[in-house]
């Protein structure tokens, strides 16, 4: 009966202590703010991809400077390649990849410089327990 009750004891207190520190892999909210050319972006998105394949990647809409990931669709903690695109919505279109011609073959023109999005420069690193706050600043 002794050895039942501190075997019982001892499970307790792992499953006590396991809750405590909760899921190293468990999704965080990500938030943060993009200014481009010294003022908030107006309009845009933001995507996080992992940088070794990992298992989460997301992204956001940035509106006024501002995006936000919620933690039921965040991302796992790890290192992230970070990309921003806006598109010029306001002015001349270009043509894209399709085939000449087509309707969809016109796209706007994307604002940000390549550095930022299709050869990004930018990183974040997502952990379990910071604010996971990333904010970029363009020019």
């Amino acid at each position: 009966m002794r050895t039942l009750s501190h075997s019982l004891a001892l499970v307790l207190g792992v499953v006590v202590i396991a809750g405590c520190g909760g899921d190293p892999n468990a999704r965080q909210a990500v938030s943060g703010t993009v200014t481009f050319g010294g003022k908030p972006l107006d309009q845009g998105r933001i995507h996080f991809v992992p940088v070794d394949k990992g298992p989460s990647e997301a992204g956001a809409t940035i509106q006024d400077g501002k995006y936000s990931i919620p933690h039921d669709k965040g991302l796992v903690p790890g290192s992230y390649k970070v990309s921003v695109f806006s598109y010029d919505r306001k002015g001349a279109k270009v043509q894209g990849e399709e085939i000449p011609g087509e309707p969809s073959a016109t796209q706007f023109k994307e604002r940000i410089p390549s550095k930022y999005n299709a050869q990004t420069i930018l990183k974040a690193e997502v952990t379990a327990n910071g604010s996971n706050q990333f904010d970029f600043n363009l020019d």
